[in-house]
């Protein structure tokens, strides 16, 4: 009975349905990467051109990629770094995409801690970003946004007691709105103020205890409603018990926590969207998220560098966390349902918080009379959708304050949905090398140590040192990610289609699926050509925008005092470590081999099945993957294709 539950437990676990593998995608989507990413690049690179650039590489270069991993992850049935071991020269690629996963978790962490500041900030009887009475507040800060309103003082400005303010125009009475401009006719919302003036200065809370009543709601007559400490501390303990138990029992309980991942965060995004879209002005900011400008606005290598990163990090390509979740679908799970399903939401999703946050910009360039690039000009870069989100909930129905405190508690809860895939690809790892990781004592104690250095890592580093959290952005965004996204799925997506085999690949997918339509050349042209000329296009072009124009016109755009010296150069150093990794593995494995140089080279780049023994279990009768298909002969009995290898012989 010991030695049985014991094998059982070691057994790789599968997902429970189809549908909570679903959410546990939709969730991630809902996360980070849609309603936070995606608005501030787009935002950063013009609006229209991002959009259209985007939804271009999407159809090439994502889409192929996609149907590849998600095939890849259910055909080995392991994580990454086991998975690749199949051709000796691709194990690099296992290695990069455990690194990239353990990078990512800290770029999406550091995010998360800013949602956090402003979710703290909404704790408070009156919103700290809706008022111009607090000591980071200059002349111009400006409550009454509203495009009639006119100087107190004003020459024209006349009180009639049945209408208030107005003025002659025409010989007929114009309402109006007495506005607190400055002499130069200018003003700032509140909530750029908050962002550009105060937190931006002073994120370091940890080292500011003492202020930080005064820090996150101001010097006003507004007051908290709970202590600081007490609100930080709880949500984030909340959100390490949503990960604990997402991750505790492998994938059986991540799509049970997507229940609530993926219910919320969509309500409120919704409920953001009617709003934003309702502002004045807010269709002149749709316009400009829709129709561009110009056609120059499309050749700048930081918008395709933008775009491909993009498309990398919202559809967990080349960094392990699509091929991780993958690997936990049963064999003859039909995928390509899967990919068929995930490949409309995320557009539409990251569309719609763009919406959201372009319709806010319009709002404010309509009040202002400014241009769409001067809305947020002191509040771009990284976090001008928290700035628009702010903006957005100061305008809502009502009271504001529990719109504030509902939004944000779920963008702050659903962030951890941004780094689940990344823990789980890490934590496959180690499970699938030692499959004594797979016990469950072994799995709790190590998702514990994970959270705890990771918490400790994106929480800890930006609550100390000033200005840390915005220089760890702009050190993934400026080069190091999407550089080494593009490195690393351009091996990929080579080395599985010359080295694994376009014929091996197919006979994998039409067994797993029963579907001869992914047999299609189509696919041979897309993974062959297609999608490895633009990753590389995209690559070269990149490079040449950083020789040209230089470091600073890739990087995210930051305050001149906040920019970090040191990000360019352990960006470098990063990109040096994934390529040399991929490089040196295959150099080795190569060197490694047996024979002449000719015989080693066919070794290391021929694909070894006996690799993936046990698929990852050691136990061919529990494991998904119980069919490895190599050198296949077929023939046909009764209108049924039959695929026969030695000893293995299945029907598809």
């Amino acid at each position: 009975m010991s030695s049985y539950s014991t094998q059982h437990e070691l057994e790789r676990t599968t997902w429970p349905n189809k549908l909570e593998y679903h959410l546990s995608l939709f969730c991630f989507i809902l996360g980070l990467a849609s309603f936070w990413r995606f608005p501030y690049l787009a935002y950063e690179n013009g609006g229209a051109p991002f959009l259209y650039v985007f939804l271009f590489l999407y159809v090439l270069m994502g889409i192929p990629l996609v149907f590849l991993e998600m095939a890849w992850g259910q055909y080995g049935n392991l994580a990454p770094l086991q998975a690749f071991k199949i051709v000796p020269a691709m194990q690099g690629v296992g290695v990069c995409m455990l690194f990239l996963s353990s990078i990512l978790t800290v770029y999406f962490g550091v995010a998360s801690y800013y949602i956090l500041v402003y979710l703290a900030s909404s704790f408070a009887t009156s919103l700290p970003w809706s008022s111009c009475d607090h000591e980071w507040n200059t002349e111009k800060c400006q409550t009454q946004l509203d495009p009639s309103c006119v100087m107190a003082g004003f020459p024209g400005l006349q009180v009639d007691p049945k209408m208030g303010y107005g003025m002659d125009v025409d010989g007929k009475f114009v309402k109006k709105t007495p506005c607190n401009y400055t002499s130069d006719g200018t003003y700032t919302s509140p909530t750029v103020e908050y962002w550009a003036n105060n937190l931006i200065y002073n994120d370091s809370l940890c080292t500011q205890y003492s202020r930080i009543s005064d820090i996150l709601f101001g010097s006003s007559s507004s007051t908290a409603l709970i202590a600081p400490i007490i609100i930080l501390a709880c949500f984030v303990g909340a959100r390490f018990l949503i990960a604990l138990v997402a991750m505790a029992n492998h994938v059986r309980l991540t799509g049970k926590v997507a229940y609530l991942l993926s219910t919320f965060p969509f309500a409120v995004i919704v409920m953001l969207l009617v709003r934003c879209v309702t502002l004045t002005g807010s269709t002149n900011g749709l316009s400009y998220l829709f129709i561009p400008s110009n056609a120059e606005s499309f050749f700048t290598p930081k918008l395709w560098k933008d775009a491909c990163s993009q498309v990398f990090i919202s559809l967990m390509l080349s960094w392990g966390g699509l091929i991780s979740w993958s690997s936990y679908n049963r064999f003859y799970n039909k995928y390509h349902i899967d990919a068929s399903m995930l490949l409309p939401v995320v557009p539409v999703l990251s569309i719609i918080s763009c919406v959201c946050v372009f319709g806010v910009v319009g709002y404010l360039a309509t009040v202002s009379d400014v241009g769409f690039e001067e809305a947020l000009r002191e509040a771009k870069g990284p976090f001008a959708p928290l700035v628009a989100y702010s903006e957005g909930l100061s305008q809502m129905w009502g009271n504001t304050l529990p719109w504030s405190i509902v939004v944000f508690v779920t963008m702050f809860l659903s962030s951890t949905s941004a780094i689940l895939p990344c823990l789980e690809c890490i934590l496959s790892c180690i499970s699938d090398g030692i499959p004594a990781f797979r016990s469950l004592l072994l799995r709790n104690v190590t998702v514990v140590f994970l959270l705890l250095t990771s918490f400790a890592a994106y929480y800890g580093i930006p609550c100390v040192l000033q200005g840390s959290g915005l220089q760890i952005i702009e050190f993934f965004d400026t080069f190091c990610l999407p550089l080494c996204c593009m490195i690393v799925a351009l091996a990929e997506i080579l080395m599985l289609s010359y080295s694994f085999g376009f014929k091996l690949l197919y006979t994998n997918t039409k067994a797993m699926t029963g579907n001869s339509c992914l047999k299609s050349h189509f696919w041979t042209v897309m993974w062959g050509g297609v999608c490895p000329l633009v990753i590389l296009g995209c690559l070269v072009y990149t490079i040449v925008g950083i020789v040209r124009d230089g470091v600073d016109a890739m990087a995210p755009y930051l305050p001149q005092s906040m920019r970090g010296t040191w990000t360019t150069i352990a960006g470098a150093v990063v990109v040096a470590f994934v390529f040399l990794v991929l490089i040196l593995v295959a150099v080795i494995k190569v060197l490694q081999s047996p024979g002449p140089l000719k015989e080693k080279l066919h070794n290391a780049f021929t694909p070894h099945l006996s690799r993936l023994s046990g698929n990852g279990g050691g136990n061919l009768s529990h494991t998904n993957g119980d069919l490895f298909m190599s050198d296949y002969t077929s023939h046909r009995e009764r209108g049924i294709e039959i695929l026969i290898d030695e000893d293995i012989v299945t029907s598809v």
